[in-house]
C-alpha cells in the first residue's frame, strides 16, 4: 500500500498536516486540511510525498494517505 509513483493521485484525510520546508529542511509554513482532498504526487521519498496543493508544493507523510482507486 501507498507504492504510488509520480503523476498518480493520493487521497488525504482532513486534519492531515502539509508542510513545506525551506532549503534547509526546516519547516517554513504548514496547513492543516479541514477537508478531504485528493491531491496530485510531484516527487516521492522513502517516507514522503510531494504534493500540489493550492498552487504550491507541500510534503504530507505516505502513513497518512490512501490510493485513489
Amino acid at each position: 500500500m501507498n507504492n504510488l509513483d509520480k503523476g498518480d493521485l493520493v487521497y488525504v484525510p482532513s486534519s492531515v498536516t502539509l508542510y513545506c520546508p525551506d532549503d534547509h529542511g526546516n519547516i517554513k509554513k504548514y496547513v492543516k486540511l479541514s477537508k478531504p482532498t485528493n491531491l496530485l504526487i510531484t516527487s516521492v521519498s522513502d517516507k514522503t510525498y510531494e504534493v500540489f496543493y493550492e498552487g504550491q508544493k507541500w510534503i504530507v507523510h505516505k502513513d497518512k494517505t490512501y490510493e485513489v482507486l
